[in-house]
């Protein structure tokens, strides 16, 4: 198993990409701590998870948060932490006419500045080596129309990505990122798409449908592990095609 005797934490592990990656990392032998601001949310998927999951309800943006997530962690499990997946992330429509500053910050805070958090707070838990993956996006290197804010958060988490990477590479510790096309999440609910609307965008992947977030998960996986040891500041697209096939 990948990840034997391992002690992870995922954020935003209560749905979706999250909660296919701890319930893969589960599978793989790993002790995991979930964490996602909806206690009910968290709490229903822990059960589904079993007892080698330990949620603990945390806001990603908050330091203070982060600090007793990772404390928790290490009390819990007694020993120190060798996986962070930062995936906590929203998603809002945001035309540039109709945004205001303040619903642009929220998208920056939490998708950003919760990324920030939950690496800067992880550093004391750590064990050498370690490998933190951060959960991007295919819009960090695409305009989209009405998502501006989320298209430059999703930027910014590669960016980090690659200075975590060149900051922490001394001390044994990988960072990666993961850019996923469109998934079947529920990350689309919050914008009011439907499953057909979501179906009629899957027709420009070139794989013809959306990812299923347990798709996600491999590739999250594989940088999570030792695998991939010898990789670090890199980000992979798992998108169908997206950005590497041309649709003409």
């Amino acid at each position: 198993m990948l990840l034997e005797h391992k002690l992870a934490v995922v954020t935003g592990a209560s749905t979706g990409i999250g909660f296919a990656t701890a319930q893969r990392f589960v599978a793989e032998g790993a002790r995991v701590v979930i964490s996602a601001r909806n206690e009910d949310k968290l709490r229903q998927a822990a059960q589904k998870l079993g007892a080698h999951a330990l949620p603990v309800v945390a806001d990603a943006a908050s330091p203070t948060d982060m600090q007793r997530l990772y404390k928790t962690a290490v009390d819990h499990f007694q020993r120190e932490v060798n996986v962070v997946v930062a995936n906590a992330g929203i998603s809002r429509q945001t035309p540039v006419r109709e945004t205001s500053l303040e619903h642009f910050s929220e998208v920056m805070n939490v998708n950003v500045g919760g990324v920030y958090s939950t690496v800067r707070e992880a550093l004391p838990s750590l064990s050498r080596p370690a490998s933190i993956v951060l959960v991007a996006s295919l819009a960090a290197n695409q305009g989209t129309k009405n998502f501006s804010a989320y298209c430059a958060s999703k930027a910014a988490v590669v960016s980090l990505a690659k200075s975590f990477a060149a900051e922490f590479v001394e001390l044994g510790i990988r960072v990666n990122s993961i850019s996923p096309g469109v998934a079947n999440t529920p990350i689309f609910d919050t914008l009011g798409m439907t499953e057909a609307q979501l179906l009629e965008w899957a027709k420009v992947i070139p794989m013809k449908r959306p990812a299923e977030p347990a798709e996600i998960a491999a590739a999250i996986l594989f940088l999570a592990s030792d695998a991939s040891r010898y990789m670090t500041g890199a980000d992979i697209a798992v998108d169908g095609g997206m950005s590497g096939i041309s649709p003409f």
